[in-house]
């Protein structure tokens, strides 16, 4: 009796043992798992600490640990942007490119490798574009101003007519130029055109809530047998505001976003083809998002012809999330046009590639224009 009281302490110790063990990995498989699965963080801490004689930080801001988090999907366009943090790039060239000013005005901006902040795309014969920025530009001062800190650039930003003298760098030397803010309804829109012979061009320069009913207004008002859609430099905005443009050339058509989480949501065309006429559609490496379903609609089911260079080859969407009171801009998923696959990464070749400097859009070099209207004989 004696010994089986101790054979049963003896197991109920093991088990209890096996338990608390077994308790403990329980408690800790997700650092486990994450370790194994980037083992390269134990090394890099070694290397640090033994080799560059490095003290491991006892704790790091949750800030830094969340953004080294993200940046290893290796997606551009999963960003973490603190809602008070204005002294990070991220959060600055969100700032900036979402904004109003840089969205009517038609430009937007990067941080080179030196972390000061230049002009990485300017929209022909925007407001931007007219009072002489243009791409490269770095920003050096604004209104006398030195760009010491990220959050400096996010002054580029204002209201309608407000006015700034910028100080850039243009090919090594300093300029100065006085900019005025545009955030009025008229250059909202972003569409212009114009008649070449009874060819009508019109250039959609973004895709907004207002795009398609100017563009349809414009076709109302004119007279064509042809029609050229320029596209160049259009970095997309809203999908179904894509769709509705395309809606006035094609027939029954599919756009479908393919969410992360199983859910789908499918855009349409109708069959009524209100506009049945020739399309070309100019296009460069400026050519994004909604601007490449537009692109990708018009050539599959309008059979038009592309002119200019390949397309971005953005295919995914994105998404904001919070996290402890934080954004999380992240990838929700990818789209597809018609029966075309996903072209994420890749984009869309033209039928006729005409390699051209983006500068000349507008000008008399403009020689994907001029191709184009060789194929309506228009030039």
């Amino acid at each position: 009796m004696k010994n089986k009281k101790i054979f049963l302490l003896i197991l109920g110790f093991a088990c209890s043992a096996g338990l608390g063990a077994g308790g403990m990995y329980l408690a800790n498989y997700k650092k486990i798992n994450f370790m194994n699965r980037y083992p390269l963080l134990t090394e890099l801490e070694d290397f640090a600490k033994e080799d560059l004689g490095m003290t491991p930080p006892e704790k790091s801001s949750d800030d830094a640990v969340i953004d080294a988090y993200f940046r290893l999907y290796d997606d551009k366009y999963t960003v973490f942007i603190p809602v008070e943090d204005s002294e990070t790039i991220d959060y600055a060239v969100e700032k900036v490119n979402n904004s109003e000013t840089a969205k009517d005005s038609g430009f937007r901006v990067r941080f080179n490798e030196n972390e000061e902040p230049y002009f990485s795309a300017v929209v022909s014969g925007m407001p931007a574009d007219k009072q002489g920025i243009r791409v490269g530009d770095i920003i050096k001062k604004i209104d006398g101003k030195e760009i010491k800190k990220y959050k400096n650039v996010v002054k580029l930003t204002g209201d309608d007519g407000k006015k700034q003298k910028l100080t850039l760098e243009r090919d090594g030397e300093e300029i100065e130029l006085d900019f005025v803010c545009v955030t009025n309804m008229d250059e909202k829109t972003g569409v212009s055109s114009r008649m070449y012979g009874k060819t009508q061009y019109i250039a959609i320069e973004s895709i907004s809530s207002d795009t398609a009913a100017r563009f349809k207004e414009l076709l109302n008002k004119s007279d064509f047998d042809s029609i050229i859609i320029d596209l160049r430099g259009n970095f997309g905005g809203y999908i179904q505001f894509s769709v509705e443009i395309a809606d006035n050339f094609i027939g029954e058509s599919e756009t479908v976003m393919h969410g992360i989480d199983g859910e789908n949501e499918t855009y349409e065309t109708t069959d009524n083809i209100k506009y049945d006429v020739p399309i070309v559609v100019l296009v460069n490496e400026n050519t994004a998002s909604a601007a490449e379903i537009l692109t990708a609609l018009l050539k599959q089911y309008g059979d038009a012809t592309l002119v200019g260079t390949t397309t971005f080859g953005k295919g995914i969407y994105q998404d904001m999330a919070i996290f402890k009171g934080n954004n999380v801009k992240y990838t929700h998923g990818y789209y597809t046009v018609g029966d075309w696959e996903c072209y994420q990464g890749i984009g869309i070749e033209p039928d006729i590639e005409v390699d051209m400097d983006p500068d000349y859009i507008g000008t008399d070099k403009d020689i994907q224009l001029q191709e184009a209207l060789k194929i309506f004989s228009e030039n």
